[in-house]
């Protein structure tokens, strides 16, 4: 079964910034290879070819654009170990700033189950 985030133009208010909704965009597609990806028992090193194939099953279209280089890096930083609430402060605060438009960061709560954080712009 199919699941899948929407996309900018079916989630964002009308009229959102174009470079806005392509990030948002970047980390949906990311966040939903990444999860496919970890449930196949795959990690960061994954190949080129093993990100196509799982793009082509999260991606609605039969035959879908190779995926970029910013969007391979997103998904190799999705993949990433979780952050932690007893990380260090600066570490987190680094990692998910460094993260922001486009960039899914993973973050485990207490008890290790972990997520997938996506920035959802405000306004």
């Amino acid at each position: 079964m199919k699941t899948r985030l929407d996309t900018a133009r079916h989630f964002l208010p009308t009229g959102t910034p174009g470079e806005v909704a392509h990030a948002y965009n970047r980390a949906a597609l990311a966040a939903m290879i990444a999860t496919r990806a970890t449930s196949l028992g795959l990690g960061s090193d994954m190949t080129q070819p093993q990100m196509a194939a799982l793009a082509q099953l999260v991606r609605d279209t039969p035959k879908s654009p190779a995926l970029s280089a910013q969007t391979r890096t997103a998904i190799r930083a999705a993949l990433r170990p979780a952050l932690r609430a007893q990380d260090d402060p600066a570490i987190v605060s680094a990692a998910v700033f460094a993260a922001l438009p486009d960039t899914p960061v993973r973050v485990a709560d207490a008890t290790g189950r972990e997520y997938l954080l996506i920035a959802v712009p405000a306004a």
